[in-house]
């Protein structure tokens, strides 16, 4: 489904490479809705563009919502035809989801961030192809993130190394387990690493986590591209900042010709459309 999901997402953006007020009516008259407990304007732009080029309208709801109350799926599903998810909660969105009539989609959770992740694999495989044997490092704070990346690395074939703590406050990310578990069937290597030389050495992929709000923490995360040229002998890397930026990331590697961030936060809309239609009308790009 995954493979599914951005293949769609890489043919529509083939197809459609400027979305501005162009409109596909794949999901003409569609109502789609966003439910944000936590403000994050990237996901709304993209879920609201997406709406907009399948041909679909959208309606954007901020509030401290109760997901105790089950019953909020079924009267939210009454009212529109999917429903797209940003919560600082988790499990609570399985039960909405089972009370709702319509697809639930949940792009950001406590445990996942899972639309930007995706956009980012997209971009990943725009550069190289394929996720199989690519070598990802990620250094950063344990961002939902991160938890989508170590499901979605060994599920597409690729190897994942990070950092995401520093000795004072050791720290494991909350799928750590389950992705390890996962790395047994696809013959992958999921590392937790002390070092930032350990994670960096020998990637091709390189991602930094969101900036930390403690100064204490900047230098455990902080890496730069001599870094990146140090520890590799790679011809082709690429970066990706994972937003919002600190002071852990200078200008040169932020907007240097392989970083590719924005790109990936175009792709966002990409991966939404292909999402929303998939679920709704089971159309694939």
């Amino acid at each position: 489904m995954v493979e599914d999901i951005i293949s769609s997402a890489i043919n529509l953006k083939f197809s459609v490479w400027d979305t501005h007020v162009k409109q596909l009516n794949v999901l003409k008259n569609a109502k789609v809705m966003l439910l944000q407990e936590i403000n994050e304007p990237t996901l709304n732009l993209a879920v609201s563009k997406a709406a907009s080029l399948m041909g679909a309208t959208d309606v954007s709801i901020k509030d401290n919502l109760v997901w105790e109350y089950d019953y909020l799926g079924r009267v939210f599903s009454m009212m529109c035809d999917i429903i797209f998810v940003s919560t600082s909660t988790h499990g609570c969105v399985g039960r909405f989801a089972e009370q709702s009539s319509v697809p639930v989609m949940c792009v950001r959770s406590r445990a996942h961030a899972s639309l930007q992740a995706l956009a980012t694999i997209m971009t990943i495989i725009e550069e190289y192809g394929t996720m199989n044997r690519v070598d990802i490092a990620y250094i950063g704070k344990p961002h939902p993130v991160l938890n989508s990346y170590l499901l979605l690395c060994p599920m597409l074939g690729a190897n994942l190394k990070f950092k995401c703590c520093c000795d004072k406050c050791p720290v494991s990310p909350l799928l750590y387990k389950a992705s390890e578990d996962m790395t047994k069937k696809s013959h992958t290597i999921i590392k937790q690493c002390k070092l930032k030389d350990d994670v960096l050495h020998q990637s091709c992929v390189f991602i930094a986590g969101p900036a930390t709000s403690k100064k204490d923490k900047i230098k455990e995360f902080k890496f730069c591209v001599e870094d990146i040229k140090r520890c590799n002998n790679v011809n082709k890397w690429i970066f990706f900042h994972t937003l919002p930026r600190g002071a852990e990331i200078d200008n040169q590697l932020f907007m240097h010709i392989n970083s590719r961030t924005f790109k990936a936060f175009n792709n966002m809309q990409y991966i939404a459309a292909a999402l929303m239609a998939k679920a709704v009308q089971g159309h694939v790009f």
